[in-house]
This record gives structure tokens, C-alpha cells and sequence, in this order.
């Protein structure tokens, strides 16, 4: 159901909600429940705050050709383009002050906080610069109508800062240097007269925090993982926040220091962005001294004129070149587009500097050790061969360190290994050495080096090695020979006589021999003899000792009477 405002009693008939911009959308939730969303002709909405006096949200269109800032009036449902769209801005905070009709915003690119006058109303659409930074990165701002101040976080991580100055910039203060990394956020309470503000830590921690308006009394409300808050509002009793990582909104009551945070509401697609919540003037200044000239402005209720705008033909629509037409441009050298807004150098040299030639034509200028049309080219590429290591000299040239076996400009060429050569022999110049006294008619001469050839030692060596050979060749012969009657047959045969069979011979009880080429003869009490012939036959004619041990065998086999 539309929100819906009598014009009679704006203050008492104004509901409470919470106003969210995400994608193209900006729209309003009331107890966990989507009750409008207005978008249309709106792409990417980021920042985003609220004037309770007035009825009236502002927010940042970063896609909008002409403007960059607009309002939207809850009460008449229109919008206002309040500012012109500057080339390289990013505007992350935005706040309004009732009072002085001021609104001011930060500039992460330029480091910057430029206001304007919404009534009366500037004639300068893109705002005037009220604080220039250094090192300093300005993300969200808030705005102490009561006092006359405006605050604002410093994201820069190296040192993060919460400062605060006047309305024209003076007596600029820095009020909390201290335990912060990157506060993204900050909301004022005038009813508590305190600061809140989100704190992104290192990795998945986050905090929030909250502090007297001056820096002191500081406190810890909540610290958690895992989120990764973005913007923050502050009720009467609760704080909200957006969360990118679970893409939601939470909720935690400003009074309870221990209670955990209710996720108010989750989205599927979109991502929010910012978040304001209708914290009514006359809930924010009961009983505030120092809000008296606001509470007056709250009973009043006084709208925006409705003939602020900024004619669809007004604003940076070419972004690098002229209008030729309303809706027309004539681009400078070097940029092309509808509106102008893309360089031709835009990604094109890869490893070097572009620029655009007279003709409009990117030209590159490569680093040392590329080439090509775009510097795409590496001298070093395929240069080096065999596992060569290459190298960019100071001309641009490559230079090749080859591994150990190869050699040339390229490595292309394997080392000649040199064969190792025997030192030669220095022929030997023999001297004579005198020995005597000058006195002496007599003297020994004796010769320093040697010819090679000893008359004593070598004749000895040379008969030695010849007695060697010789030696070692009868060896073999012997060697050889043993081998050979080794595999001559030995023929052996048992007897065994028992003394019940031969009672009359003088023997032992029982008698065991064995006989080798023995004769035919009393076995037990005859030594062996065996003639010579039968023994070892002549080398010339070995046959006829064989036979006759032949015979002398089958002769004993055949006797019947066995002792």
C-alpha cells in the first residue's frame, strides 16, 4: 500500500518507516514489510538521506546522464535533479541540514566535500568545494543541525579518522584516531547528543560503536563477523544497518548492550545500498536546548520549491566534447561514444603508454623489453633455447645466460668438450756438474737428466718378465693336464669275509676291503700288487693295461668260492 501524508497534520500523520536504495529502486519497509517502491527512471541508486522537516529523501543516481543528485518529495511524489553530474566523481555520502538549507556530500575520487545551497537556490548546479584533502578519504557525512556541524569518516586505512567543522569549513577536528580501521557509516542522535557509527575491521570483524559528540565516552554496542555493513540510521530506540555480505538489513535496540541483531529484512537479487529511517524531528529535539531553531523549522514543515531543477539539456551529458544538439555531441580527438565518455586508448596498449595521434588514432609508446602495435610482444618471447634464461639489456635488446652445455646468442649451440692431450716430453738437455776447487786439476762430471735407458736396471727387468711368462705358461700346462686324469674312471669293488667261511686265515671278525686295480690274489692277507703295464700303461698304447683290468674283474665276479 502507498505511503499516504495529510497535508493538515504532516508531523502527526507521518508513519514510521525505513527507506532503502537498491539497484533502481527506492523503496520503503514498515514493520518488516514492503509497503512502496518508486524507480522508473532511475539505474543505479547509491547514497542516500533523509530530511525529516521537509518530508524529503535525497539519493545519488551514478548512472544518470545529467545529474547526479536528486530529491524525492514523499508528499507530492516528484523529483528534483538538484546537481549537475561531474566527469570522475563518486559520491559515497550525503546529508542535508535543514537550518541553513545546505546540503553537503562526500567525493572518494576527488578527497573531497562539496556543499550547496537548496534555498535560496545556488546558481552553481555542481556545488562549490568546501574542504580539500591530502591523504584523508572522505566516505559518509552526517549533519548536527543543533550545533552547526558537520561530521564525517576517513576511510583511509593506513590512518581511519572521525572529524567534524563548522558549516564553512573552520575549526576542522579530528575526534576519534584511535581502535578504527574503516568506519563506513555514521548517524547522529540529537535526542542522546551521541555519534554512531560502523566500524569494517580486518577481515570478517565489524563493530559498532558509539561515542559522546565530541569523541569521549567512547563505547562498543556490537561486535560480530561476517557482515559487511555499508550504511547506518539510528531511531529512537534502534539502529539499523545494510549488510552486503548477507545481503540484508539487521536491526539491534540501541538500550540493550548484550542482545544479539534481528535480521529486519533479506534480499534475494538486489544489493542495498543506503538506508534512512523516519526518525521525526520532534523525537529528536524534546527537551534539546541546543534544538530550538529546529524544532520551530519541524511545526513549519516548509516544502522545497518546486522550480528547482535542472533543464534535461543542462548537466555533463558529453563528457569529452561539445553539444551539437540537445541530445547530441561532437567528441574530442581521442574519444568516441554517444556521449564521449570512451577513450581510445581505453585497454589498448598492453604494456606500454597510449595516446591518441592527430587523426584520433591510439598510438603506443611499449616499455623496454616489449613491442608491437599494442606492446603486446615480448622481446624475451621464444629467444632463449636449451633452458636459456633471458634478459632485457638497457637498449631493449634480449640477452640470453645459456645453461652449462650450450653457448651462443640464442643457447642455440652445444659446448666442443676439448679431449684431455698428454703433456710432452721436453727433450733433456744435459749439463755437466763439476765438482772441485778451483785448485783441484782433478773433477767428477755427472749427468743431471737421463736418456731413458739404464744399461744395468733395464736388461734385469726385461729377463725377470720373460722368466714371468714362462712360469705362468708351465702352469697352465700343468693345470690343464691335472684336469684331464682327473676324469679317468676309477673302478672300486667290496668284499666282505666273515670268519664262519675262512676259519683257518688269521683275520680280524669281520674284514672289509676295497680293491683298486688290484691282481687275483689272496685279498686278506696279500698286500695289493698290481704289475706295472696294468698300472699305468705306456702314453702310446694305453689299451692293453685296461683290458687286463677288465678281465682280472670278470675273472674274481665269476668264482663260486668266495672267502
Amino acid at each position: 500500500m502507498p505511503l499516504r501524508w495529510s497535508r493538515d497534520d504532516r508531523c502527526a500523520l507521518v508513519p514510521k518507516y525505513i527507506a532503502i536504495t537498491t539497484g533502481d529502486q527506492l523503496e520503503f519497509y514498515t514493520n518488516k514489510t514492503k509497503t512502496n517502491d518508486e524507480g522508473v527512471r532511475f539505474k543505479e541508486l547509491t547514497a542516500l538521506a533523509h530530511d525529516a522537516v521537509h518530508n524529503m529523501l535525497l539519493f545519488v543516481d551514478k548512472q544518470n546522464d545529467n545529474a547526479s543528485i536528486f530529491s524525492y518529495n514523499l508528499l507530492t511524489k516528484k523529483y528534483q535533479p538538484l546537481v549537475g553530474k561531474r566527469s570522475s566523481e563518486n559520491i559515497q555520502g550525503l546529508t542535508i541540514d535543514p537550518v541553513t538549507g545546505k546540503m553537503f556530500w562526500t567525493d572518494t575520487n576527488e578527497r573531497s566535500i562539496y556543499w550547496i545551497s537548496l534555498w535560496p537556490r545556488s546558481k552553481n548546479i555542481y556545488g562549490y568545494l568546501l574542504i580539500k584533502m591530502d591523504d584523508e578519504i572522505p566516505r559518509d557525512i552526517a549533519v548536527d543541525s543543533c550545533r552547526g556541524y558537520i561530521y564525517w569518516t576517513n576511510i583511509n586505512i593506513s590512518k581511519a579518522t572521525i572529524e567534524r567543522a563548522r558549516f564553512d569549513g573552520s575549526e576542522r577536528t579530528t575526534i576519534v584516531d584511535t581502535d578504527i580501521h574503516m568506519p563506513v557509516s555514521i548517524a547522529i542522535d540529537q535526542r542522546t547528543k551521541r555519534l554512531y557509527w560502523v566500524d569494517d575491521k580486518e577481515g570478517i570483524h565489524y563493530s559498532i560503536e558509539s561515542a559522546d559528540l565530541d569523541g569521549r565516552n567512547r563505547q562498543k554496542i556490537l561486535v560480530g563477523t561476517y557482515h559487511q555493513p555499508n550504511s547506518l540510521t539510528v531511531t529512537k530506540d534502534n539502529i539499523y544497518w545494510v549488510d552486503w555480505g548477507f545481503r540484508s538489513v539487521w536491526k539491534l535496540s540501541k538500550n540493550a548492550s548484550s542482545a544479539e541483531p534481528e535480521e529486519f529484512f533479506k534480499f534475494n537479487n538486489e544489493v542495498p545500498f543506503g538506508i534512512v529511517s523516519n526518525y521525526k524531528i520532534a523525537d529528536q529535539t524534546d527537551g534539546v536546548d541546543e534544538c530550538k531553531t529546529l524544532t520551530n523549522l519541524s511545526q513549519n514543515n516548509t516544502a522545497i520549491n518546486d522550480s528547482i531543477r535542472i533543464p534535461q539539456d543542462v548537466g555533463l551529458f558529453c563528457l569529452h566534447g561539445v553539444k551539437t544538439g540537445q541530445l547530441e555531441c561532437k567528441c574530442s580527438t581521442g574519444y568516441i561514444g554517444d556521449r564521449c565518455e570512451i577513450s581510445v586508448c581505453q585497454n589498448f596498449c598492453l604494456n606500454g603508454d597510449c595516446s591518441a595521434s592527430s587523426d584520433g588514432q591510439p598510438t603506443c609508446k611499449c616499455r623496454n623489453g616489449f613491442s608491437g602495435p599494442r606492446c603486446e610482444a615480448s622481446v624475451c618471447y621464444s629467444q632463449c633455447l636449451n633452458d636459456g634464461e633471458c634478459s632485457v639489456s638497457e637498449t631493449g635488446k634480449p640477452v640470453c645466460k645459456c645453461a652449462h652445455d650450450f653457448e651462443g646468442d640464442r643457447c642455440e649451440t652445444r659446448k666442443i668438450i676439448p679431449t684431455t692431450i698428454a703433456p710432452a716430453i721436453e727433450s733433456c738437455n744435459c749439463t755437466a756438474v763439476t765438482s772441485g776447487s778451483k785448485n783441484e786439476d782433478a773433477f767428477v762430471e755427472s749427468d743431471v737428466c737421463s736418456t731413458g735407458w739404464d744399461t744395468v736396471r733395464d736388461p734385469i727387468l726385461m729377463v725377470l718378465g720373460t722368466l714371468t711368462g714362462l712360469l705362468c705358461l708351465v702352469c697352465a700346462l700343468l693345470i690343464t693336464k691335472i684336469l684331464h686324469l682327473k676324469k679317468r674312471p676309477r673302478i672300486k669293488r667290496r668284499i666282505i669275509v666273515n670268519k664262519n667261511v675262512t676259519p683257518l686265515t688269521a683275520r680280524p671278525d669281520q674284514c672289509e676291503i676295497t680293491i683298486e686295480n688290484c691282481c687275483n690274489m689272496n685279498i686278506c692277507e696279500t698286500p695289493c700288487f698290481e704289475p706295472r703295464n696294468a698300472i699305468r700303461p705306456t702314453l702310446g698304447d694305453a689299451k692293453p693295461g685296461k683290458e687286463e683290468k677288465r678281465n682280472l674283474i670278470a675273472n674274481m665276479e665269476s668264482q663260486d668260492d668266495i672267502y
